[in-house]
C-alpha cells in the first residue's frame, strides 16, 4: 500500500507504508530516554528534513536517467530510502555509472553548500554533544548528508555502491555476470553487517544486514529476469520495425 504524494517534473512520488513505522518507534525511542516533547519535535523535524534529502537524492537519479533517454515509472520513499524506479536499465555500462553516480554526488553537493553556508555565519560545523537543538540544524543536516553520501558508496545492493560496482564491472565482463559478482560482495557485506550488530548490541545493523542480504538476492534474481525480457523487447523490436522510444512510452503508459 502507498500514499501518493504529489508529482513533481512528471514524476510520481508515493509514501510506502512501512515509512510511518521509522516516526513512530523514533517517538516511543525518544519518550522512553526522557526527552521533552519540544525536543521531539525538532528531532521529527530533522528527520522529515532528511527525507527530503532523500528524495532530492532519487530526483538525481531520475533526472540523470532522463537525460540518456530512461523515464522514470514513480519514486517511492521507505523508511530506509528511496528507490527511483526506471522504466528500463541503461544500455551502457556508461549510462548506468552517470545515473547511479548523480544521486549520492546530490548528497555531496547539498553537505558543501551547508558547510559553505556555515562557515559564512559563523556557524559551527561540529556537533555538539547530544541532541541538536534548531541552532545546529544546519550542522546536523550537513553531517547527515554526508552520511548519506559515504553510506551509498557501500559496494552492496541496494545501495548505490553495488550498482557502481557493477557497471563499472560491466566495461569488461557481461552485465549479468557482473550483478552476479556484485550481489555476492552485498551479501557479504549483509552477513558482515548483521555479525557486527549482535556482537556489538546494534540490533538495528542486524536489521539493515538482513535487508542488504535479501535485496542482494532479489537483484541478482531480477537481472535474469531482465536479460531475458532484453531478448524479448529486441525481437519484438526487429519484427515490429517499432522505434526504441514508442515502445518505452507504451510500458510507461501501462504503469500509470
Amino acid at each position: 500500500m502507498r500514499l501518493k504524494l504529489g508529482r513533481i517534473l512528471g514524476i510520481d512520488i508515493f509514501l510506502h507504508w512501512s515509512f510511518f513505522l521509522a516516526p513512530a518507534y523514533l517517538i516511543l525511542a525518544w519518550r522512553s530516554e526522557g526527552l521533552p516533547w519540544s525536543m521531539v519535535v525538532v528531532m521529527l523535524g530533522l528527520l522529515l528534513a532528511v527525507f527530503t534529502c532523500v528524495l532530492i537524492h532519487e530526483y538525481g537519479h531520475a533526472l540523470m536517467a532522463r537525460h540518456f533517454g530512461v523515464q522514470t515509472k514513480d519514486i517511492i520513499i521507505t523508511p530506509i530510502g528511496g528507490l527511483a524506479r526506471l522504466t528500463r536499465m541503461p544500455r551502457r555500462p556508461l549510462e548506468e555509472l552517470m545515473i547511479t553516480i548523480a544521486g549520492p554526488a546530490v548528497n555531496l553537493v547539498i553537505a558543501f553548500l551547508l558547510g559553505i553556508y556555515l562557515l559564512a555565519t559563523g556557524g559551527n560545523l561540529v556537533p555538539s554533544r547530544g541532541y541538536a537543538g534548531l541552532t545546529e540544524f544546519s550542522t546536523m543536516m550537513m553531517w547527515m548528508n554526508m552520511f548519506l553520501f559515504l553510506f551509498n558508496l557501500i559496494p552492496a545492493f541496494p545501495m548505490d555502491g553495488g550498482r557502481i560496482l557493477r557497471s563499472s564491472l560491466a566495461f569488461f565482463i557481461p552485465h549479468r555476470e557482473a550483478t552476479l559478482v556484485a550481489g555476492i560482495l552485498g551479501q557479504i557485506c549483509a552477513v558482515c553487517f548483521a555479525i557486527y550488530g549482535f556482537w556489538g548490541g546494534q540490533y538495528s545493523l542486524i536489521f539493515i544486514g538482513l535487508f542488504v542480504y535479501f535485496a542482494a538476492r532479489y537483484e541478482m534474481t531480477v537481472s535474469k529476469q531482465i536479460a531475458m525480457y532484453e531478448q524479448y523487447r529486441s525481437d519484438i523490436l526487429q519484427q515490429t520495425g517499432v522505434t526504441d522510444s514508442v515502445l518505452e512510452q507504451a510500458e510507461l503508459g501501462r504503469t500509470e
